[in-house]
C-alpha cells in the first residue's frame, strides 16, 4: 500500500507517460494503416474497396491503442526508477519511501513518515514530471499527426492510383476488345502443327508477334504476317510437343495468355505374346517378342502384354468374324494392357480397340490373328497290299505301310477280321516321336488263321494318339478285304487243253451255286464295310485297350488252330 500523499505526487507522472505513449500507439497505427493502403494500391485494388477496409481497420486500431493506454495503471516502482533516474540527489530516498508498509491499524510509524515526507518535500520543491520531458510528450505528438498525414496521403493515393489503374484497364480493354485470338485456349495432338490467327477491328496496329511462354519466361517469338487486305494477323508453330502458354503482341499491348494442352491417342507400341501349349505336346513355353499373329495348337493358353504409349481405360480385342469380345486387363496408372490364359480353340482375326480416359480411342486400329491349328489325326498309308484280294486259304498276306504324326504316336499296328468276326489289333510299334515317318510292316498267314474257302478277311492299318481332350485318339484306315478261293478254282486255273469240254459241263452244272456264293460274298462285304464305318463315324469302332504284339498274336493264333 502506497501513502496517498505519496500517490497524489506520483500520479502526475503516470498521466504523462501515459499521454506519451497513447501518441507514440496511434503515431504507429496510422504509420502501418498507410503502409496497408500502399500494399492494396500496388495489388490494383480498387479505392471503393481499398479506402473503407483501410479507414475501419485504421480507426478500430487507433480506438483500442487509447483505450488499452488510458485504461492501463503505471508500475509505481518502474516510475520511481525513471524519477531516481532523472534526480539523483534524492538517493533512493523515493524507492525507500514506497517500500513503506503500514502498521496492522492502517498508521505509519513515525521514521516511515519522516521517509515519505522527505520524499514529498523533494517533489513539491522540484515536481517528477521531468521525468518524462516536454521534448519528448511534443515529438511523440509531432510523430503522431505525421503518421496521420501519411496515413491521410495514402488513402488519396489509394484512391488516385486505383482510378488510373481503372482507367488503364478499361482502355486496355477497349484495345483487347478489338482482337479476337484463334484458337485461344485448345489442345493439339502431339507433333501436329498450331495455327494462330489474330483478328482486328478498327484501327490495325502495324505489327503483331506471337510470343510463347508465362510472363517475362519467353520461349520463343514468332511474328505474325497480315493476310492481304483482311485484318487478320496469322503464324504457326510446326510441331507441337509439349504443353506451352502463347499470347499477342502488338503496339505496345498484349492479350492474355492462352494454354495449349498436348494430347495423344492411344495407340500399340509393343506386343509380347507367350505360349503355354498343351502337355501331350511335350513342348517347351515360347515367348515372341513383338508379334501380332500367333500360330498355336488348338487347347494352347496365351498370355499377352501390350505396351501402349499412356494408359488407358478399356482395351478390347473386336472380333472380324462372329465371335466373342475380348476384354483385356487394364491399369490406370501403367501403359499396359494384358490377356491371360487365353484358350486357342478356334482361328480368329481381332481389332484392337482402345479407349483412354478423357474416351479418345486409336486412331489405328492394329489387327490381331490368332491361327489355332488343328491336332491333326495320324495319317496311315498302306503300300501293299493294294486294294481287295482273292487268295488261297494257304497264302501269305504281306502287309507294309508308313505312319506319321504331328505331335507323336502311342502305338500303331494293323488290325484282321475273318468272316466278320471282331477285329484282332496287332502292334506293330510305339512311342513314335512328332513329325517322325514310321514304316511297319508284317506277314498274316491265313493257314494258321484257319482261313476257309469263300471266307472274307478283313483287315485296316490303326495308329494311337493324344487328341485335343488329352486323351488316347485311335485312327484308322479304310477296311479291306480278301476273298478265299475255293481250291479247285485255283486247279481249274492251272489246267489246259485236253477235258477242257469235260471240265465246262462240270463248271455248267456248279455254275449257279458259284454264282450264289460270289453274291453272298458280296453282300457279307457290304454289310462289313457298313457296319465300320457306321462305328467310325459314332467313335465305337475301335476301342483303345492294350493291344498283343504280333509275335504274342501269332502264337494264339496257332494255338486256336491246332
Amino acid at each position: 500500500m502506497i501513502a496517498p500523499l505519496l500517490n497524489e505526487h506520483l500520479e502526475p507522472v503516470a498521466r504523462r507517460y501515459r499521454r506519451l505513449q497513447l501518441w507514440r500507439g496511434l503515431a504507429i497505427c496510422w504509420a502501418l494503416a498507410g503502409l496497408l493502403a500502399i500494399a492494396l494500391g500496388a495489388f490494383g485494388v480498387e479505392y471503393r474497396v481499398g479506402v473503407p477496409l483501410v479507414g475501419v481497420v485504421a480507426f478500430a486500431a487507433a480506438l483500442w491503442m487509447g483505450f488499452a493506454t488510458l485504461s492501463a495503471k503505471a508500475d509505481s516502482h518502474w516510475l520511481a526508477l525513471q524519477i531516481e533516474q532523472q534526480h539523483p540527489e534524492l538517493k533512493t530516498a523515493l524507492l525507500a519511501a514506497l517500500e513503506q508498509k503500514p502498521d496492522a491499524d492502517g498508521q505509519f510509524s513515525f521514521l516511515q513518515q519522516r521517509v515519505i515526507a522527505e520524499a514529498v518535500v523533494h517533489g513539491r520543491n522540484l515536481g517528477w514530471t521531468d521525468a518524462f520531458p516536454v521534448r519528448k510528450l511534443a515529438l511523440a505528438h509531432v510523430s503522431h499527426l505525421a503518421a496521420f498525414a501519411f496515413f491521410v496521403a495514402a488513402l488519396m493515393g489509394l484512391r488516385t492510383n486505383s482510378i488510373g489503374v481503372a482507367a488503364e484497364r478499361a482502355a486496355a480493354k477497349a484495345v483487347l476488345d478489338n482482337v479476337s485470338v484463334t484458337p485461344g485456349d485448345t489442345q493439339v495432338e502431339r507433333g501436329n502443327s498450331l495455327v494462330v490467327l489474330a483478328k482486328f477491328e478498327g484501327k490495325l496496329p502495324p505489327g503483331a508477334t506471337l510470343v510463347i511462354g508465362v510472363g517475362t519466361n519467353v520461349t520463343r517469338s514468332i511474328a505474325l504476317t497480315k493476310s492481304l487486305d483482311d485484318p487478320v494477323f496469322g503464324g504457326s508453330v510446326p510441331e507441337v510437343n509439349e504443353d506451352f502458354s502463347y499470347r499477342v503482341e502488338f503496339a505496345g499491348q498484349r492479350t492474355r495468355d492462352f494454354a495449349v494442352t498436348v494430347f495423344e491417342h492411344p495407340k500399340l507400341e509393343r506386343a509380347d505374346a507367350k505360349l503355354t501349349f498343351p502337355a501331350y505336346t511335350q513342348l517347351p513355353e515360347k515367348t515372341i517378342e513383338d508379334t501380332r499373329r500367333i500360330s498355336a495348337v488348338e487347347g494352347s493358353a496365351l498370355t499377352y502384354t501390350l505396351q501402349l504409349n499412356k494408359p488407358v481405360k478399356s482395351a478390347r480385342l473386336l472380333p472380324k468374324k462372329e465371335g466373342d469380345i475380348v476384354t483385356l486387363g487394364t491399369d490406370a496408372m501403367k501403359p499396359f494392357a494384358t490377356l491371360t490364359n487365353f484358350a486357342l480353340v478356334a482361328s480368329q482375326t481381332y481389332a484392337l480397340e482402345l479407349v483412354d480416359a478423357d474416351g479418345r480411342t486409336n486412331k489405328v486400329s492394329a489387327q490381331f490373328v490368332f491361327d489355332a491349328l488343328r491336332n491333326r489325326a495320324p495319317e496311315l498309308k498302306l503300300a501293299s497290299p493294294r486294294g481287295d484280294q482273292r487268295v488261297s486259304a494257304l497264302e501269305e498276306i504281306q502287309f507294309a505301310g508308313e505312319v506319321w504324326d504331328d505331335f507323336g504316336l502311342r502305338a500303331y499296328g494293323i488290325a484282321y477280321s475273318l468272316g466278320g468276326a471282331e477285329p484282332t489289333l496287332l502292334q506293330l510299334g510305339e512311342s513314335a516321336s512328332a513329325k517322325d515317318k514310321r514304316g511297319f510292316s508284317h506277314v498274316l498267314r491265313l493257314e494258321e488263321l484257319g482261313a476257309a474257302p469263300d471266307q472274307l478277311v478283313a483287315w485296316f492299318a490303326w495308329a494311337d494318339d493324344v487328341g485335343p481332350d488329352g486323351e488316347v485318339r485311335r485312327t484308322a484306315t479304310d477296311m479291306y478285304f480278301a476273298e478265299v478261293r475255293p481250291f479247285e478254282e485255283i486247279f481249274r486255273q492251272g489246267q489246259g487243253g485236253a477235258g477242257e469240254g469235260e471240265e465246262e459241263e462240270k463248271a455248267g452244272k456248279k455254275g449257279s451255286a458259284k454264282e450264289q456264293m460270289g453274291k453272298l460274298a458280296e453282300l457279307q462285304k457290304q454289310i462289313i464295310n457298313a457296319t465300320w464305318k457306321l462305328r467310325r463315324q459314332q467313335g465305337t469302332a475301335l476301342p483303345v485297350t492294350k493291344v498283343p504284339s504280333p509275335s504274342k498274336a501269332t502264337a494264339k493264333t496257332k494255338a486256336n488252330f491246332e
